[in-house]
Formats: structure tokens, C-alpha cells, sequence
């Protein structure tokens, strides 16, 4: 019996090295603080979210430059989120900030 146990639990050990371990999907917050996103630049995995949330008294959106993704005009307390599924560097801005230097990136990684 001992002998059948300690064989299960070694299987389970091999099996477990063997596999990797899924990644447990997280959220990272960018804040939109004046003329700025804070942070700027990010780095997540496939399958984490991002939430951008305005904290300033005028209104932002966040555009992708290359057009994968675009909020609403936000105002101050409302948020914009989205779920990260491919593997990339997504720059975006805010449109009515962008010749202000309101920009950003996301570097999103296996």
C-alpha cells in the first residue's frame, strides 16, 4: 500500500514538472492623470487586463495607433478595460491629447 503511494505521488511530481503551470490572469491599472497615463508603459501577459481610469477633471479616451482598440471619451471616474489576447506592442494615445504627449504602451508577453 505505502508502495503504491509514494509510486501516485511521484507520478503526480513528473507529471507536474512536465506541464507548465497556466498563467493566472491579472489586472494592471493605467490612470489618467492630467495630460499623462500612468504609468506609460506597461508589460502584461496574454490574457491580462488593463483598465484605464480617468482622474482628471477634462475628458480622455485611449485610441491603439494601429487601431486595434479605441475607448469612448471618458470622464473623470469612468474607466475603459480590455482583455489582452495577443502577444505585441500596442502604443495608443489619447486623441484629443496626442500633440500634448498623452501616450502609452502596452508590451503584452507570452
Amino acid at each position: 500500500m505505502t508502495r503504491i503511494i509514494i509510486l501516485s505521488l511521484l507520478t503526480v511530481f513528473f507529471i507536474s514538472a512536465i506541464i507548465p503551470e497556466q498563467h493566472k490572469p491579472v489586472t494592471k491599472i493605467v490612470k489618467m492623470r492630467g495630460m499623462r497615463f500612468d504609468p506609460s508603459s506597461i508589460q502584461v501577459s496574454i490574457g491580462d487586463t488593463v483598465i484605464w481610469i480617468n482622474e482628471s477633471n477634462g475628458e480622455h479616451n485611449v485610441v491603439a495607433n494601429d487601431g486595434t482598440f479605441k475607448s469612448t471619451m471618458l470622464e473623470n471616474g469612468q474607466l475603459y478595460a480590455l482583455v489582452f489576447e495577443k502577444k505585441g506592442v500596442y502604443k495608443y494615445y489619447c486623441q484629443p491629447h496626442r500633440i500634448m504627449g498623452m501616450k502609452g504602451v502596452v508590451e503584452v508577453k507570452d
